[in-house]
């Protein structure tokens, strides 16, 4: 039971470890003492493991890791200062706590959140948890689940948009192997709470989940998440495709991820006296009323996630050429889904009848479910600004406590950078850093729980570089605290890798490289005086398509330079 070393300077441990788990549909949908029965014990794998690594030796592995872990780290660049601090990192984390500004932290920070997914999701092994892939615990806190009505989702919005796309994969695995538990979901669920709807055919009835899920077990919809939580997760696949443009993606993974979950949403709905479609139960993730969870009919979250669903759905059934019948359906459905509503106060209303600000609910709630259509949704965006202003309201009477999750500091940060409000969102990045993370830069919820890191990289991100609404729009949400910087790498929708300088708050160059040779529309201030050449130096044409916006075609591969006068 011991190890003991003696007249050594250096010792190197190798340790292997194993299980019989196998992640599969039977892990879900058997029963407790049947989910690992046959499967091999892992003793031969974890020998072979071991004896392989022996034989390459301590330089051989480290070489291979570094390798490894830096082809995905090197991919993105953040510099905000050219200033690094040699203090220790508990050190200058407590000097930024008591007052005193630190870009490098918040650079370091941005980068940790990559650094912490490279560790944590790698194709073959389960998706990042609540605690990422670290517990000090035998049973984690909150069970170590994927919880999805907002968790698990916000642990992979910095995998698009930071450059790790396939960090999303483990979570694509995950999913698709409990897609038969959540059939059944889907079919108890109809039966429960709309049996008219309910299909006998197999399948047709789509698939439904919850919030709470673990690597044995899928929840259905119900209590305080309503049928919305679904649309909220198959908005990672259309991401998955949308940041890539790989139509294998399309057609393996997004497609039926899509299909299903409408197939699913669209049997939720029930007509009202209106002729509106509503989801109907339907619940605000974890919102109260009076001290109890609240039901009712169409809520923001739900008609809005639905929608995303839907319109992700007819866009890739578009690209794909698909010919579905139940396409027809889902083209009449979102017609009628009527997500958005301004209150009395001005507000996004979170529920269809609430009047003013704070009639229903906790009007400081940590969740801000129904600014989903802001982000990471697009319903809201700057083709409506009656309803960005409502969102705007909304997320200024939600309020700013430090009282505050770090993830829900995250999601504001997130939101005010797609409102681009460079300043509110900076003032939510700078609560996480300052109230909300250990020593380690762990985020604290508490224990720990890692979704702050990766919501707080994302929403570094979306200040930084902003894609969702068909161009490309470089510091979007720029604070003035970054006045001067740059960066390099980051990812837009088209599968574009961007980078950009800039001084005194404005962009002094860009280049983008076009890694599927998508059309490339660019919105900024300026932009249709710019000088753009491809990597030749050759001089590139491109088209004015509205105020401060342009577009030119591009080449799989090639890179362009934009200087702007």
């Amino acid at each position: 039971g011991t190890i003991e070393v003696n007249r050594a300077d250096s010792v190197v441990i190798l340790i292997a470890a194993g299980t019989s788990y196998q992640l599969n549909e039977g892990v879900f949908v058997l029963p407790h003492d049947e989910k690992c029965k046959g499967n091999e014990h892992p003793h031969r794998a974890v020998s072979e493991r071991i004896a392989s690594a022996c034989g390459k030796g301590y330089d051989a592995l480290k070489a291979e890791h570094v390798a490894d872990y830096q082809s995905l780290f090197n991919r993105v660049d953040l510099c905000l200062t050219d200033e690094i601090s040699d203090l220790p990192t508990d050190r200058l984390l407590h000097s930024y706590q008591e007052g005193t500004p630190s870009p490098y932290l918040e650079e370091l920070f941005f980068q940790y959140g990559r650094y912490l997914l490279i560790s944590a999701s790698r194709p073959g092994a389960l998706p990042a948890n609540l605690q990422g892939a670290w517990t000090q615990y035998d049973v984690s806190p909150w069970s170590g689940g994927y919880w999805h009505n907002i968790n698990v989702q916000m642990n992979y919005w910095h995998a698009f948009n930071t450059n790790l796309t396939e960090l999303f994969e483990p979570f694509v695995n995950y999913n698709e192997a409990y897609r038969k538990a959540a059939q059944i979901n889907a079919v108890n669920y109809i039966t429960k709470n709309n049996p008219d709807a309910l299909s006998p055919v197999e399948g047709e009835n789509g698939w439904a989940i919850g919030t709470g899920a673990s690597a044995f077990g899928i929840g259905s919809p119900g209590g305080h998440s309503g049928p919305g939580t679904g649309g909220f997760t198959t908005k990672m696949y259309w991401d998955y495709y949308d940041f890539t443009r790989d139509k294998e993606i399309l057609e393996k993974h997004t497609y039926p991820a899509l299909l299903g979950m409408a197939k699913f949403l669209s049997k939720t709905l029930k007509p009202n006296e209106e002729g509106w479609l509503l989801a109907n139960p339907s619940s605000s993730p974890e919102n109260q009323h009076n001290g109890v969870p609240y039901q009712t009919v169409g809520c923001t979250f739900d008609q809005g996630m639905i929608w995303e669903n839907f319109n992700d759905l007819l866009a890739a059934a578009k690209i794909l050429k698909k010919k579905d019948p139940f396409l027809k359906v889902v083209e009449e459905q979102i017609t009628k889904l009527d997500p958005v509503h301004i209150g009395a106060s001005g507000q996004l209303k979170e529920y269809r009848e609430e009047n003013k600000y704070s009639d229903i609910g906790d009007p400081h709630h940590r969740h801000i479910s129904h600014l989903c259509l802001v982000y990471p949704g697009t319903l809201i965006n700057g083709t409506t600004p009656e309803w960005e202003q409502g969102a705007r309201v909304a997320l200024e009477m939600r309020g700013e406590s430090p009282s505050l999750k770090g993830w829900s500091m995250a999601h504001r940060q997130a939101a005010w950078a797609r409102l681009k409000n460079g300043s509110q969102a900076y003032k939510f990045y700078r609560m996480i850093l300052t109230d909300k993370v250990m020593e380690n830069l762990w985020g604290v919820h508490p224990p720990f729980q890692i979704d702050a890191n990766f919501g707080g990289t994302a929403g570094v991100a979306e200040m930084l570089l902003q894609s969702h609404a068909g161009y490309i729009e470089p510091l979007a949400a720029l604070p003035e605290n970054w006045s001067e910087g740059s960066f390099s790498g980051l990812k837009a929708r088209g599968n574009f890798d961007v980078s950009a300088s800039w001084r005194d708050g404005k962009v002094a160059e860009m280049s983008l490289l076009s890694n599927q040779g998508e059309t490339c529309s660019l919105l900024y201030n300026g932009i249709g005086n710019a000088d753009i050449k491809d990597g030749s130096g050759k001089p590139v044409k491109f088209k004015v398509t509205g105020t401060d916006k342009i577009e030119f075609k591009t080449k799989a591969g090639e890179t362009y330079h934009l200087t702007l006068k």
